[in-house]
C-alpha cells in the first residue's frame, strides 16, 4: 500500500467500499473511492492477506482499491484537481512539460516527450473516472 499525506493506493477491504464516503469532520471532507476491484486473496494462519493471480490458491475475496481525501466543495472539478495533484505535483508536471518541450525544439531526445504524454494519457484518464462516478453520484461538476 502506497500512501500520501491524501492519497493511499492499494487498500483492501471484504465489503466494496462507497465511492463517495463522509469524512465526518465536520468540514465536508469526503473519501473518494475508485480503482475499486474484485480481487483473490490467501489467507494465512495469522491473518495476514496477500492478494493472489492464482483462483486455485485463493481463500476468499476482497475489494483493493484507492482512496482520497478531498475537502469541501464535493465537486468533480474538486475531485479532479484533488486526485491530479496527489498524483502530479505541480513541479513534476512543470518537470514533464519542459522537458517535452526541449525534446520538441531537438533540446534533448524523442524519448523525452514520452513521459508528458503519458501523463496526458493519465489525465483523460483520471478526468473520464471522476466524471463518470460523478454523474452516477449525481455530484454537481462545480458549485
Amino acid at each position: 500500500m502506497a500512501t500520501t499525506r491524501i492519497l493511499s493506493t492499494g487498500l483492501l477491504a471484504n465489503e466494496r467500499p462507497n465511492v463517495i464516503d463522509p469524512y465526518n469532520n465536520g468540514q465536508g471532507t469526503v473519501l473518494y473511492n475508485h480503482n475499486i476491484t474484485e480481487v483473490d486473496v490467501v489467507v494465512d494462519e495469522m491473518g495476514g492477506v496477500s492478494i493472489t493471480d492464482d483462483p486455485k490458491t485463493a481463500t476468499g475475496k476482497m475489494y483493493r482499491y484507492d482512496s482520497l481525501r478531498v475537502e469541501y466543495p464535493t465537486t468533480a472539478d474538486n475531485i479532479f484537481s484533488t486526485l491530479l495533484s496527489a498524483k502530479y505535483p505541480a513541479n513534476t508536471e512543470s518537470k514533464l512539460v519542459n522537458e517535452y518541450q526541449s525534446a520538441m525544439l531537438g533540446l534533448m531526445p524523442e524519448t523525452a516527450k514520452k513521459p508528458y504524454e503519458d501523463f496526458l494519457r493519465d489525465r483523460l484518464a483520471i478526468r473520464e473516472m471522476v466524471d463518470s462516478d460523478c454523474k452516477t453520484l449525481n455530484i454537481p461538476m462545480d458549485l
